[in-house]
């Protein structure tokens, strides 16, 4: 068991996390995404733009008999996956310092995939993610910008993914009000959850 989290339930604190200047899926969204993985404990999950690592660590806890490939383009970021991946005990996060699609040339096959930063390469990355999943596997893509959400959407259906869902999610936590006083609720930035299957290959 690892010395920060002894629960078996996902959404780690944030404050948990080594952060930096590094960006960071929130412990409100990591918790659906982790959700619309459909995560079984032997699967192979690629985590590209993992930043400093907070979904990959939480799926290694979960991925007992499974791993990890986290792809991150940042040094810092690569770093940090590392620092967090010791701080909470995992050693099934394999890392790629490197962009995407490029940086997942090595990998064959993998049963998820999470998506949260494509540097303005969402069509390469899609289409490299649609080789690389296991028929019937499902892919999630995390988006924050309307433009992205869009052409993810548009991407997905053309790649002929199935079950298509997508998530908006909007929400506020509360802290001290002005002076100490009361509570009030300061928002997060919203968030677009988009998961999808791979259709399974009909026989021939």
């Amino acid at each position: 068991m690892n010395q920060r989290w002894e629960y078996i339930t996902p959404g780690i604190p944030d404050h948990l996390f080594l952060r930096e200047e590094v960006p960071m899926t929130k412990e409100e969204v990591r918790t659906l995404t982790l959700s619309k993985l459909r995560l079984l404990p032997n699967h192979h999950l690629l985590d590209i733009g993992a930043g400093t690592g907070s979904i990959s660590v939480e799926a290694a806890l979960l991925l007992k008999e499974g791993m990890v490939t986290a792809v991150e383009k940042g040094a810092a970021g690569v770093e940090l996956i590392g620092h967090n991946a010791r701080a909470f005990g995992v050693s099934n996060i394999q890392t790629i310092h490197g962009t995407a699609p490029e940086a997942l040339g090595t990998i064959r096959s993998v049963d998820r995939i999470v998506i949260g930063g494509s540097s303005g390469r969402l069509a390469e990355i899609l289409e490299r993610c649609n080789e690389l999943l296991v028929d019937g596997g499902i892919l999630v893509v995390n988006c924050l910008l309307l433009e992205t959400l869009d052409s993810s959407m548009k991407l997905l259906r053309e790649l002929n993914f199935t079950s298509i869902d997508l998530l908006s999610l909007s929400c506020a936590r509360g802290e001290p009000g002005p002076g100490g006083k009361g509570t009030m609720l300061k928002p997060l930035n919203p968030v677009f959850i988009i998961s999808a299957r791979k259709e399974v290959e009909p026989f021939a």
